[in-house]
């Protein structure tokens, strides 16, 4: 599949967050997924059922990444989970149809049409993987655009 460029409005999802090493996050990540689905039926108003992996932000070795699911409201936040409200933005887009081990292929891609298009990725590299099918395996792959309001402000200071 061709990458490309979707507008995508507010998203508020509940889930677990965990701040890691980058070569802890593998272990770190099937630990937050076991625990996660072991409270999944708890939370309220919930879109799909469908289970996002998020990376909120990778700063030098740590990675913030976030396991959740995407709510209509996130009023009633069950113990021991977050609410995040992820603001209207733009995404590189692409379907990745194969098995989570091989994502960074498609994140690579993405990232390669990302430079040949001019786009600017997102310095915290921001993304959203949903799983939306699971035989076969199909992820649906998020990549945030840098947002432009926030360079040009932090250019000015």
């Amino acid at each position: 599949m061709i990458p490309k460029i979707v507008d995508i409005g507010e998203i508020k999802v509940i889930g677990l967050q965990k701040t890691c090493q980058e070569t802890n996050l593998a272990a770190e990540k099937a630990h937050l997924r076991k625990q996660f689905r072991q409270f999944a039926n708890e939370i309220p108003n919930q879109i799909d059922g469908e289970v996002m992996e998020i990376c909120l932000q990778k700063n030098g070795c740590l990675i913030t990444h976030c396991i959740a699911i995407e709510v209509n409201s996130a009023d009633i936040v069950p113990s021991g989970m977050i609410s995040l409200s992820i603001p209207p933005q733009q995404y590189i887009y692409m379907e990745h149809r194969g098995h989570a081990q091989t994502i960074w292929q498609s994140v690579n891609k993405i990232k390669q049409w990302a430079k040949s298009h001019h786009c600017r990725l997102d310095p915290r590299q921001f993304m959203i993987d949903v799983q939306t099918s699971e035989e076969p395996p199909v992820h649906a792959l998020y990549v945030k655009l840098a947002d432009k309001k926030r360079e040009s402000a932090e250019i000015v200071i």
